[in-house]
Order: C-alpha cells, then sequence, then structure tokens
C-alpha cells in the first residue's frame, strides 16, 4: 500500500487537467499515482467529442498522453477518434500524435491515411508518428511524402526524417 494519502476526485480532476495543459509536465509514475480514477478521466476526455477551442486542445492532448501511458489498449481511442465525422484538425493531431507514442506497427494502415490527408499539418503529424514507428512499412510512405507531397514543408520534414531513419 502507497503512503501517500489518498486523492479526493476533486484533486484528481484537477492535476488531469493541470497535467493535460502541461503544467507540469508529467511523468508517467504521476499519471500513475491517480490511480483508476485518474486514468478514467483522462479516458473519458480523451473520447468525448465537441466543445470549445480549449476543450478541444485538452481532449487533444489526452489523445497523446494516452498513445503515451497505454499499450494496445490505449490505441482504440486515438483510432476511434480519426474516425469521427467533424473532427477538429487539433484534436485529429492530438491522436495521430497518440498512435506515433505508442509506436505500435499495427497504426500503420492508419497513419497511412493520415499521411495523405488534405490538410498539411495533419500529414506533418502522421509524418512524425510514422518516424517513431520506423518500420520498412513506415519508411516507405515517408519517402513517398518526401518525394511527392504539394508541401514543401512536408517534403522537407519527410528527408529530415528520413536521415534519422538511416
Amino acid at each position: 500500500m502507497s503512503d501517500s494519502p489518498r486523492l479526493t476526485l476533486a484533486e484528481i480532476e484537477r492535476r488531469v487537467v493541470s497535467f493535460l495543459k502541461g503544467k507540469p509536465a508529467a511523468t508517467r509514475d504521476q499519471w500513475r499515482e491517480l490511480g483508476p480514477q485518474g486514468m478514467r478521466l483522462l479516458y473519458t476526455i480523451a473520447v468525448t467529442g465537441g466543445g470549445d477551442v480549449a476543450r478541444q486542445r485538452l481532449r487533444a492532448a489526452a489523445l497523446a498522453t494516452l498513445g503515451q501511458l497505454g499499450g494496445a489498449q490505449g490505441m482504440k481511442p486515438l483510432v476511434d477518434a480519426l474516425t469521427e465525422p467533424g473532427i477538429s484538425v487539433m484534436v485529429r493531431c492530438g491522436a495521430i500524435e497518440g498512435l506515433g507514442h505508442a509506436g505500435h506497427a499495427r497504426a500503420l494502415p492508419v497513419l497511412q491515411a493520415q499521411a495523405y490527408h488534405a490538410e498539411f499539418k495533419v500529414r506533418l503529424y502522421a509524418l512524425s508518428a510514422l518516424a517513431s514507428i520506423g518500420t520498412a512499412g513506415a519508411r516507405r510512405i515517408i519517402e513517398d511524402l518526401a518525394l511527392s507531397d504539394p508541401h514543401s514543408q512536408v517534403r522537407r520534414a519527410a528527408g529530415v526524417a528520413l536521415s534519422k531513419l538511416d
């Protein structure tokens, strides 16, 4: 049993929101200290759509955090978020970032679709996630982006990612 005092639900909520805002940036151990209630709240924020820009920013951070903390089970809400109709670019990028943090090759088909999204910022996030995975399949997608993406920033970032993979 832990020697630390039991946190109230209000304190858990305060810490979750504070961690997601990066004030302070939380370690994996700090997230674990929040226990099952903290993880449920994180999950709830990650899967709840809608809201204003501040709420979407919080959701994007929650999705990215799920990828950092979770194993394969953490991927489902990330993939589900990407299939929601009308999802904002900000939330989409948070889900992609989470998939990159998770680093599972099973995310490759989802990331491949995002690598060719109409919004160049989404393609940049997908590129970063693909580089994190680093498989031969991910490399082929990155090579294609380096050669044929319509946006010069994506092509340059793909070139840098390829040089780091070498």
